[in-house]
């Protein structure tokens, strides 16, 4: 129940903000973007500090980047490692050192961050582009339908319905 009402305030203050829509969208496809990167303790202050530079909702940013939870983060990390490792070293697995030399295992971990790095940056695009057309048609449905209500509310209170029943 709890989360079911933390979701439905989300969405209630998604639907409220009064930015223009292509701001609004641009913020949550930059917090997308960021979310499938592999860059976690840096999410949110990324989305806001690049929102505020780009000029784009930060409130939609925060929003896109909680796309990397605790859920989605084994599928996207894995195929963010698969794909820079298929880029950078064309498959060519990952081979652990046999003796435990420092240097050795800081180029392991190199090796593997760079590809999880580059690997992330490619496949966050696509999600990125979904993600702004997706909000910009939900928002801009929204602001319609809206406003053809407040249309309607305002026809109505011009021109009342006649009273029906009996004449006097």
């Amino acid at each position: 129940m709890a989360l079911r009402r933390v979701l439905r305030y989300h969405w209630l203050k998604f639907l409220r903000l009064q930015e223009d829509p292509r701001k609004i969208a641009g913020g949550m496809a930059l917090g997308v973007f960021i979310g499938f990167t592999p860059t976690i303790p840096f999410h949110i202050v990324g989305a806001l500090t690049l929102a505020t530079l780009l000029r784009v909702s930060p409130v939609t940013a925060v929003l896109g980047v909680q796309i990397c939870n605790p859920l989605t983060i084994p599928p996207i990390y894995l195929a963010s490692y698969k794909v820079g490792q298929f880029l950078l070293y064309r498959g060519k697995p990952l081979v652990f050192p046999e003796s435990f030399s420092f240097n050795a295992w800081l180029d392991v971990l190199w090796q593997g961050g760079v590809a999880l790095q580059v690997g992330g940056v490619i496949i966050a695009v696509p999600p990125a582009v979904v993600a702004y057309f997706l909000t910009l048609w939900i928002v801009q449905r929204y602001r319609r339908r809206k406003a053809k209500k407040a249309l309607r509310v305002l026809a109505l209170s011009q021109n009342p319905p006649a009273a029906s029943g009996p004449k006097a």
